[in-house]
């Protein structure tokens, strides 16, 4: 299966206020939470953009863990998921 790498610039730690791009690089599948994972959607707040998700003005609420699905046209067409937990101070 392919692989999905995730990556959160700028560098873990972030900080209210701040813009934090979340790079998956394989696909376009974001979601936030473990138990009751919701999929994310562009919004005023989250910008989807292929394999980039953007959060604009971070805050304490944003902190949880992120995780993409890696996704392709061609088989095989998933990857296994990838976290990354965020931390805003």
């Amino acid at each position: 299966l392919p692989t999905s790498t995730l990556t959160v610039t700028p560098n873990n730690p972030v900080f209210t206020g701040e813009t934090v791009n979340l790079k998956c690089e394989i696909k376009y599948e974001w979601y936030k939470g473990t138990n009751n994972s919701v999929m994310l959607q562009t919004s005023n707040h989250y910008s989807v953009n292929r394999d980039t998700l953007t959060i604009r003005g971070a805050t304490k609420s944003d902190q949880d863990y992120y995780w993409c699905r890696g996704q392709r046209d061609e088989r095989p067409q998933s990857s296994h998921f990838s976290f990354l937990y965020l931390t805003v101070k």
